[in-house]
């Protein structure tokens, strides 16, 4: 359902000669909504570089990807039906100091936006149509109106783009915490019992 109520916005996203017919989303159905989901997971761990790649490493095994990587933070976006999931997996590596999630109703917003967008199109094309019959001096005008009108139309294609995007994708940023330190690779040590220890984890637990 969500998918068709997306395609449905997007056919007057991409201004579909049809304009009329275009069911928006209170005609598709009152009782589906369409939200966009978004979190924010604060992370401690021990290596953030090893941490980061299994977490994207994970999500590219779920249909996502990352819009944002840094040493100090990842976003990824994911479908929404994986966010609860991806929320939950996220802790096992490391540990989750803090978390927050967030989930906003863009029904109203995606319906709003696609009756400007029609609205916008249809005077558009009233416009057009005064060509004809106008005079050096009209013609003008209704030219600075049209380029008005244009400019205004992308704006309002940018936002119901935007909008499009986050009911896709649920929105996840992961925030690493972590002392930084050069990593012991190896000892050469006349203990063995010291050369065979896991120095990485008895630092960290130390």
């Amino acid at each position: 359902m969500l998918r068709r109520i997306l395609f449905s916005v997007f056919m007057v996203f991409l201004g579909a000669t049809q304009l009329g017919a275009a069911p928006t989303v209170k005609q598709e159905n009152e009782k589906e909504r369409v939200c966009a989901f978004s979190a924010r997971v604060l992370l401690k761990v021990v290596h953030p570089v090893e941490a980061r790649k299994k977490i994207v490493g994970l999500i590219d095994s779920l249909g996502g990807f990352p819009s944002v990587v840094t040493d100090q933070k990842l976003i990824i976006r994911v479908p929404p039906e994986k966010f609860p999931g991806l929320i939950r997996d996220i802790g096992q590596y490391g540990v989750v100091v803090e978390k927050t999630m967030q989930r906003e109703d863009i029904t109203e917003k995606l319906a709003q936006l696609g009756g400007r967008l029609r609205s916008k199109q249809d005077i558009l094309e009233k416009l057009r149509s005064f060509f004809d019959d106008s005079n050096v001096k009209a013609t003008l005008q209704i030219e600075k109106n049209m380029t008005q009108l244009v400019i205004e139309l992308e704006k309002v294609k940018g936002q119901l783009r935007l909008a499009i995007d986050k009911a896709r994708f649920a929105t996840i940023e992961v925030a690493f915490r972590f002392r930084r330190r050069d990593r012991i690779v190896y000892v050469n040590s006349p203990f063995q019992w010291l050369n065979s220890v896991d120095l990485d984890r008895f630092l960290a637990e130390f």
